[in-house]
């Protein structure tokens, strides 16, 4: 086992490349600008292309649901994919084939899980991640979503539900739930950045008539705050109605056709 192998899994991909210059060296003496352009580049042989970034961010988002198992893999498809099945079994072929998850024995291709380089990979791509991207939950909170998981009912769900709302308070787009009235509501509030001052506003709502109703899609929206960002831009250019529409669907894909 080599040097490199021996840590994957406990620090980010890279930590072995020398600062030399403006640039990085890796261990065959190739010079890279980033982290991001040796992984890209170096390990797994892409071109440059000026789709690199979007590229990044979903192998990151892919690989961060595989660790998490936040979701089926039905609802990865249509989500991250687009409901393209074919696109989303080579992506999870291709992950195999270049050692980022497990497949072995009765663990196939699309079941597989994050292998230690995979992890390394997966802590590299957050720890560079740009700034315009909001920050993955931290663990604490990650925590409590699989507490409000577990607690389906009664005291101890709505401990792991308060503690998860108050770990994800500052994140630019932000579900919470809310009480008006006898209506029990789910509110997403984005931050408006079109105004001198930027502030926050509500750009989506639900309401229920039962608060355990609320909790459980709220529940599933916890499990799931990685993909928060991309909704709140759902919400935010096309409207609440496309928002509305891309929950239900996610939310009939994650639990089988009815």
């Amino acid at each position: 086992m080599s040097e490199r192998d021996r840590h994957y899994g406990e620090l980010p991909w890279g930590w072995w490349l020398r600062a030399s210059g403006s640039s990085l060296e890796d261990d065959e003496g190739r010079k890279w600008h980033t982290v991001r352009d040796a992984f890209w580049h170096g390990e797994l042989g892409f071109p440059t292309s000026n789709v690199a970034n979007e590229q990044h961010e979903l192998l990151l988002r892919v690989l961060t649901g595989i660790y998490a198992g936040w979701s089926s893999p039905s609802e990865d498809r249509q989500d991250l994919f687009l409901g393209n099945t074919p696109a989303w079994r080579f992506y999870m072929c291709w992950l195999a084939s270049v050692g980022l998850t497990y497949a072995l024995g009765h663990l196939g291709a699309l079941d597989a899980p994050l292998s230690t380089k995979g992890r390394s990979v997966m802590m590299m791509l957050q720890a560079t991640r740009d700034p315009a991207w909001e920050p993955l939950p931290m663990s604490e909170v990650i925590e409590a979503i699989a507490r409000a998981e577990r607690g389906r009912e009664g005291h101890a769900r709505e401990e792991a539900l308060t503690a998860f709302e108050r770990g994800v308070g500052l994140r630019r787009f932000v579900f919470a739930r809310e009480q008006v009235g006898r209506s029990f509501l789910i509110t997403l509030t984005g931050i408006a950045t079109d105004a001198r001052m930027p502030t926050r506003r509500v750009i989506w709502s639900q309401p229920f008539t039962d608060a355990t109703v609320r909790d459980d899609l709220f529940t599933w929206l916890a499990a799931r705050v990685h993909r928060w960002d991309d909704w709140g831009h759902i919400a935010y250019r096309t409207g609440g109605e496309a928002l509305t529409r891309q929950i239900l669907a996610l939310v009939v894909h994650s639990y089988g056709s009815l």
